[in-house]
C-alpha cells in the first residue's frame, strides 16, 4: 500500500505519528491473528504490544519498498512460534496463515512455490518416508495414529517426521524468507 510506505518512511525517521498510523491500520487483525492463535484475549494484545515495541526498536531497519504488511506479520508469526516454543507446547498452524497474511498475488505465487518444492522434495524420499510425513502434515493425524496405519511405533513416526523435515529444511535453505515463512506454518 503507498500510504503505508509513506508511514513506514516517516517511521524510520522516528515519527511517533507515523508509528500511531500504523499501529491504528493494524492492531485489530494482529489482535485476531493472535486470538486466533493463542486461545487468550490477554495474550494476543500482548501479542499486538510486543510486535509493535519491536517494529519501533527496530524501525531504522525496517525496509521502505518492502510490504510492511508482510513484515508485521512476519515478527506475529515468530513471536506466536516461540510463545509455544517457549512453552514446550506444538503449535498447530494451519497453512490458512497466507490468510492473516498478505494476499498479494507475490504471496500465492510464493505459498504455491513452497507446496510445489515441498511435493518434489518428498518425491525424493522413501515411500514409506512420505507416506508419513503425508498422514501427519496433510491429513493432521497423529503419531499414535499414523502408527497405527504404518505398523509402526509412535517414536519412529516421531524420528520419520523428524528426518524428512531436517531434510527439507536442508534443500530449502537457499530459499528467500517469505519462502521460508510459509515452510515454518507448513511444518509445524
Amino acid at each position: 500500500m503507498l500510504q503505508d510506505k509513506e508511514y513506514v518512511r516517516e517511521l524510520k525517521n522516528g515519527s511517533i505519528s507515523a508509528f500511531n498510523q500504523l499501529f491504528e491500520s493494524y492492531s485489530s487483525r494482529l489482535y485476531a491473528f493472535g486470538l486466533k492463535y493463542l486461545k487468550s484475549e490477554a495474550d494476543a494484545e500482548e501479542l499486538v504490544q510486543d510486535v509493535f515495541l519491536k517494529i519501533w526498536r527496530n524501525r531504522a531497519k525496517i525496509k521502505v519498498d518492502e510490504s510492511f504488511h508482510s513484515y508485521l506479520f512476519t515478527i506475529a508469526f515468530n513471536q506466536v512460534r516461540d510463545y509455544f516454543r517457549y512453552r514446550g507446547l506444538y503449535l498447530d498452524l494451519e497453512v490458512d496463515f497466507k490468510d492473516q497474511s498478505d494476499n498479494s498475488t507475490e504471496t500465492s505465487i510464493v505459498y504455491r512455490s513452497v507446496l510445489e518444492q515441498i511435493a518434489a522434495l518428498l518425491e525424493k524420499l522413501p515411500k514409506k518416508k512420505q507416506n508419513i510425513f503425508r498422514l501427519s502434515r496433510f491429513e493432521g493425524k497423529s503419531a499414535k495414529e499414523i502408527a497405527a496405519i504404518v505398523g509402526v511405533s509412535p517414536k519412529t513416526v516421531d524420528n520419520q517426521i523428524s528426518e524428512v523435515i531436517k531434510f527439507l529444511r536442508l534443500h530449502l535453505k537457499e530459499s528467500k524468507p517469505l519462502l521460508w515463512l510459509f515452510f515454518y506454518l507448513f511444518i509445524q
